[in-house]
Parts: structure tokens; sequence; C-alpha cells
């Protein structure tokens, strides 16, 4: 890479597709911003966590690695994410999940525990703009990728209430 900026995008336009470029708004770079922003949140969970919990840094990094895989395998004719990745994403989720929830929680505690909620909710928007992707035919993709989102989305969940456990925050439940 040279310079960081290119002065490409200065008319609101980017490359999307394969050598195409499309307008910034483009449901595509919408999906991309959605990965940007769940890595990012994910980036600063792994900040706040790593001091008094970087036993976690592993899978964090690897969820971090996996949104970017996500993102390029999109559009590519071979894809960066495997049914290996949504096994891996279930021995987490396994790992981390203890006792099911009988009632729904509110997102929230420490702030790194708060972090993993919110790149949670981001993963979530990520799935729901892939989705419309495929629903609106902009473009095709593999279906493990919507797999992995998904799992994604629930490790978080449980990597969050595992986490809340450890630092002894008990998350408070949903009542009607």
């Amino acid at each position: 890479m040279g310079r960081l900026y290119t002065r490409s995008g200065d008319d609101g336009f980017t490359y999307g597709l394969v050598g195409v470029r499309v307008p910034k708004s483009h449901p595509l770079i919408e999906f991309y911003g959605a990965l940007d922003e769940a890595n990012s949140m994910l980036g600063f969970a792994r900040s706040v966590l790593g001091r008094d919990m970087p036993e976690y840094d592993g899978d964090l990094m690897f969820f971090q690695l996996l949104l970017f895989r996500i993102g390029f395998s999109v559009t590519a004719r071979d894809p960066k994410v495997s049914e290996d990745d949504v096994r891996r994403l279930e021995d987490i989720v396994d790992k981390y999940y203890g006792e099911p929830l009988r009632a729904f929680i509110v997102p929230g505690g420490p702030p790194g525990i708060a972090a993993l909620h919110v790149a949670r909710s981001f993963v979530r928007r990520a799935e729901r703009r892939l989705v419309a992707l495929k629903v609106d035919g902009v473009v095709d993709f593999d279906a493990v990728l919507l797999k992995a989102l998904n799992r994604l989305s629930d490790a978080l969940f449980a990597l969050a209430l595992h986490a809340s456990r450890r630092a002894g925050f008990e998350p408070e439940k949903v009542s009607f």
C-alpha cells in the first residue's frame, strides 16, 4: 500500500465489486461497513479485556480475522471461510456457554463485556446486510458465510456471559 489516501473516493464512489465502482451507499459497502464496525468493537473489547482477562484474546483475534475473511469471501470465487470455521465457532460457544438462560438479559456490564455485546449487535447488523445482498440479488455467496456470522454472534454472547461470571457481574434479567 502506498499513501493512505488515494483520492479515488472523493466523488462518493468506491470499488465494491471486483473492478466495479459503486456509490459508497451501495448495499455491499453497507455490509462491509457493518463488518468494520464489528471488527473495531472487537478490537476495543480486546484492549479492555486484555488487562484482566487475557484468556479471551486468542478467540477474539480469531473473530477479528474471521470477519476479514468473511468480507473477502463475499465477492471471491474461492471463499476464505469454511465449515471448519463454523465448527470452531460452535466449539467456542460450547466452551463458554454454561447453564442455559431462563430469561433475556439486558446487554451491559463492565466496559469490556459491554463492548462484546455491542460487537455482537454489529455482527447481527452485518448478518442482516448480507441477507439483503442475497435477497436483493446484489451478489451471490457461499451459504457458509451466513452460518459463520450467525455462530459468531452466538459465540460473542456466550463469551460475554462467561466473562460476566468471571468478573462477578450478574447480568440483569428482563422481567415484565
